[in-house]
């Protein structure tokens, strides 16, 4: 089990090694700074594989309930069929509904989306944690947020040595938080976006 985490741990870091090489041999000297803007912390909500949501049409109960997008990018809707959703936001598939639905089966149908599960997005957050691996995203998560998720740090972490990657422009940008002034109330809680990866230090002793 240890083994096979460690190979997995490992294949990653070098991915990410190698991507961090890509940017140095383009001119980086020193890895930058990430700047979040207030833009990045809403991404662009665009359905994928096994996200989940709620569709409610107004006196149609049997038509409304919980669906969650297939590994071909559909659903299986009442009356409609299948339908392609995924790359879609849910206001565009809110609409494609409404017109399905008045195509021969409802005259005017009232329809309501709402997104319950956003499992097409990942933060992958590894080293000194419980539980490595990737974390399903929500919107407006945090970093504290992604550790919480991965079961907390484990007493090796090095609390002020935590990296972020993170893909900006076709490059990956590279930064450490102070996760324990986080704690503390001292820095503030960063924010992550899907794709990010947090990699938390072991301590020296």
């Amino acid at each position: 089990m240890r083994s096979a985490l460690a190979t997995s741990v490992g294949v990653v870091l070098a991915w990410w090694t190698v991507l961090m090489g890509c940017a140095s041999r383009r001119g980086d000297t020193a890895a930058p700074r990430i700047a979040v803007q207030a833009a990045d912390v809403i991404p662009d909500e665009r359905l994928g594989v096994d996200d989940v949501f709620l569709v409610r049409i107004i006196g149609e109960p049997e038509m409304s309930g919980e669906y969650r997008v297939a590994v071909d990018g559909t659903i299986d809707f009442p009356y409609t069929g299948r339908i392609t959703i995924a790359g879609l936001a849910p206001g565009d598939v809110q609409r494609l509904l409404t017109e399905k639905l008045k195509e021969g089966y409802l005259r005017n149908p009232q329809i309501t989306l709402m997104v319950k599960e956003w499992n097409s997005r990942k933060v992958t957050i590894l080293g000194q944690v419980s539980k490595p691996g990737a974390v399903a995203y929500f919107p407006k998560m945090t970093v504290m947020d992604a550790i919480a998720a991965a079961g907390g740090l484990t007493p090796l972490a090095a609390t002020n040595s935590v990296s972020l990657h993170r893909e900006v422009n076709g490059r990956v940008e590279r930064t450490i938080l102070r996760v324990g002034e986080i704690s503390d109330g001292k820095s503030p809680n960063s924010p992550v976006l899907p794709g990010d990866l947090l990699f938390v230090e072991e301590r020296l002793f």
